[in-house]
């Protein structure tokens, strides 16, 4: 059969598309297509800081109240030369998440290599929920992604054994990078709903409290980044190389604002952006040149009468894209590379149901309790007409209902105090009238009388809450997590954890039993929270 023939044979049977996911609901045990790790997988957690902090101890609290295991606290007590500190965002201390959790990393065994790491900003993320329902989000969210990586690429995906198995918070906005680089423009298409602002969805129409505020997320976000130690350790060295070549002048595609230099004044997001950015507009490279007459001839034909294949319909910031390759407005040549280059995995919790980022979304989360014939709907704090359309399911999901149930002092945690000036008149009151304490003994209680915070336009609730936008909730809400008002008693009554170190020649293999709440510093040192968070009221 001559070969055009056989192409147009081929037309009535093979059905090539070029679709962005439409998944209409959040991701379940139910939906997740491929088998997960079990929950209990060597689990390690990172967490940038140099110095001890009140909310740093929010974080540890929260972690240990939940038995997650003591984490290691990366660039612990060191200090960047005060010389090059001149415009860099944290004192410079954004970029030792890259250079020390990549020193971290390069030292850990290799037959560690499968475990699984979380770096995790540690100044503003509280954990809600346990890890056990990280860890099983975390590969439920990478079984979904991968489906949507096939319906994307198609075969390309196969061949080139292109899949995600890195996980980032997600964003409304490709900050800090100026949104005309590879950065930002070839992100794959958000998966959430389109009509959670209606027609405002995506647009800056109406948008309240900022321009981003009515966009679904598709941006990185580097406040939470979790995989597998081995890919982990080829994203921070990828990292470590676009560092140094971005050097300390602005890069090749600044549009003469300077705002790119220093690695846009030390942001380590901005450099994951990059990362991310070139990974995806690779994959559509990839996914262009692995069109065939064999298995895409209808694609093939198009493009064959001049059909531009890269098309898309999505827009940044209201500008519309045309093209993933060549976006109408200047731009840098991105060069069109061979193989499977600068591919490290890596896709977003757009669903929020690792993390919930308050950046740009404070509206479209809040704490609600799921107690049955309690309304959803009643309890959301903002019906504005500009809000989102809230997606709330009115029961919990199966993986929080399977979970061990909270425990609280029979005082109650459901209704907290507003703010930390009414919890501390409450206990003043106490203490002036002995008789009048409530009861501390500890109980547990069904987790749809306590309150969680969850992503009101997208109905999920997340494992941890990173409050990344206004930095004033981190004292104003403390209060209203699950936990509280029994927090102090619960550390009180929590058993010492073992502790693992990784660090190379660790006596007993690193082995400890450790305080609740206590970390290991990457030094080898064992930061005991007594004594880092001594000051600290837990109220």
């Amino acid at each position: 059969m001559p070969p055009m023939k056989r192409t147009m044979l081929l037309f009535g049977i093979v059905l090539a598309t070029n679709g962005s996911s439409k998944l209409g609901s959040p991701h379940s045990s139910q939906d997740a297509q491929s088998p997960h790790t079990p929950a209990n997988q060597s689990f390690h957690i990172l967490i940038p800081a140099t110095k001890s902090d009140v909310n740093l101890c929010k974080t540890l609290l929260s972690g240990s109240i939940l038995d997650y295991p003591p984490p290691v606290i990366i660039a612990w007590d060191q200090t960047i030369d005060p010389d090059k500190q001149e415009g860099m965002w944290g004192g410079g201390t954004h970029l030792f998440k890259i250079s020390k959790v990549l020193e971290w990393l390069q030292n850990l065994p290799p037959d560690r290599d499968e475990d699984l790491v979380m770096m995790m900003d540690g100044y503003d993320i509280w954990f809600q929920l346990s890890k056990e329902i990280l860890i099983q989000r975390y590969h439920e969210i990478n079984a979904e992604a991968n489906a949507r990586i096939r319906r994307r690429i198609g075969r390309a995906a196969d061949i080139e054994g292109i899949k995600q198995t890195i996980v980032f918070g997600s964003g409304k906005r490709c900050f800090p990078n100026e949104i005309h680089t590879v950065a930002c423009w070839p992100l794959p298409p958000s998966p959430l709903p389109e009509d959670m602002w209606d027609g405002n969805t995506d647009t800056t129409i109406g948008s309240f409290p900022n321009a981003w505020a009515a966009t679904r997320q598709k941006f990185l976000n580097s406040g939470i980044i979790i995989g597998p130690a081995k890919d982990m350790r080829a994203l921070f060295a990828r990292a470590a190389t676009v560092v140094n070549e971005l050097g300390q002048d602005p890069e090749p595609d600044d549009n003469g604002s300077r705002w790119s230099e220093k690695a846009y004044h030390s942001s380590d997001q901005s450099v994951f952006n990059v990362i991310f950015g070139n990974q995806e507009f690779q994959r559509e490279v990839i996914r262009i040149r692995h069109i065939s007459w064999f298995h895409n001839p209808m694609l093939k034909a198009q493009q064959m009468f001049g059909k531009d294949l890269s098309a898309t319909t999505e827009t940044l910031e209201g500008n519309a894209i045309v093209n993933i390759l060549d976006p109408p407005w200047s731009h840098a040549q991105i060069p069109h590379l061979p193989g499977k280059p600068l591919e490290f995995g890596i896709g977003l919790d757009y669903w929020s149901s690792l993390s919930f980022q308050t950046a740009n979304s404070e509206r479209n989360g809040g704490w609600l309790t799921y107690s049955k014939g309690a309304s959803l709907e009643d309890q959301v704090e903002h019906k504005d007409r500009w809000d989102c359309k809230p997606h709330l399911r009115p029961d919990l999901p199966a993986d929080i209902l399977a979970s061990p149930a909270p425990v609280i002092t029979s005082g109650g945690a459901a209704s907290p105090p507003s703010n930390q000036e009414q919890q501390q008149e409450q206990h003043e009151q106490q203490d002036q009238n002995p008789s009048e304490r409530r009861d501390t003994s500890l109980n547990p209680v069904s987790w749809d009388s306590v309150p969680l915070y969850t992503n009101i336009c997208a109905g999920t609730i997340p494992v941890m809450v990173h409050l990344n936008g206004n930095k004033q909730a981190r004292d104003t809400e403390w209060a209203n997590m699950w936990y509280q008002p029994s927090a102090e008693q619960l550390h009180e009554a929590s058993k010492p954890k073992e502790g693992e170190s990784m660090l190379k020649g660790a006596e007993n293999g690193g082995r400890k039993e450790m305080e609740p709440g206590s970390a290991f510093a990457d030094t080898g040192l064992t930061l005991n929270f007594g004594e880092i968070c001594k000051d600290w009221d837990f109220s």
